[in-house]
């Protein structure tokens, strides 16, 4: 079997000739997937909640004992450090997109979601990265973090956490659905929508047969 058939193309910007599109992933616009990612994103959520509160009773986080003053720091911290995570998660996607591709991401807003994207056309492997950079990066470091905190202020950052790990349910999907497609795809990221590109003869071969 030829060994380059499965060889991961490099970035590019334009369509290699032999390319044709696969398949197409729009939150937007495909109602049944967004409901499908959202309950996804809501079974994590809970579960994680449940976890941590067998660590650390979640009636700490709003417990008025060491002072009102603090229990509203700790508030300002939960809500404040989620809205700023959000730009930060879609920070770490626009680096790991510069990175591979050597162009500054497109950031945007959809008035649901921020988002990051590019016009570049990344191999199998990249979009792996850039996909889970962020719950990675940013889970290692709310993890370290929850460890240094004192146990009053563990649900404020956890809450910050459970949105990292909750909020890329849509990242884990479609890492998921690439993950089973052939090595040489191509796929373009517009920050709103997927696109998945493979080789002419081979659009038939795309995915396992299950």
């Amino acid at each position: 079997m030829d060994k380059k058939k499965f060889e991961e193309p490099s970035v590019c910007f334009t369509l290699p000739d032999g390319y044709e599109e696969l398949c197409r992933v729009d939150l937007q616009k495909d109602r049944r997937l967004a409901v499908l990612v959202n309950i996804l994103a809501l079974v994590i959520f809970l579960a994680g909640g449940v976890i941590g509160h067998r660590f650390v009773p979640i009636h700490t986080f709003y417990s008025m004992s060491d002072g009102m003053l603090l229990y509203f720091a700790r508030l300002a911290a939960a809500f404040g450090g989620t809205v700023l995570y959000i730009f930060l998660h879609e920070f770490v996607h626009g680096t790991f997109i510069k990175y591979y591709s050597g162009r500054k991401a497109q950031y945007g807003f959809t008035g649901l979601y921020a988002y990051a994207g590019s016009k570049a056309y990344f191999n199998k492997s990249q979009y792996v990265v850039i996909a889970l950079a962020p719950i990675v990066i940013w889970g290692i470091f709310l993890t370290v973090l929850l460890i240094l905190v004192p146990q009053s202020w563990f649900w404020a950052v956890y809450f910050i956490q459970l949105v990292n790990l909750s909020g890329a349910a849509g990242d884990l999907y479609v890492v998921w659905k690439f993950f089973g497609m052939r090595g040489d795809i191509l796929i373009r990221d517009s920050g709103t929508d997927m696109t998945v590109y493979a080789p002419v003869q081979e659009t038939g071969m795309g995915q396992d047969s299950r």
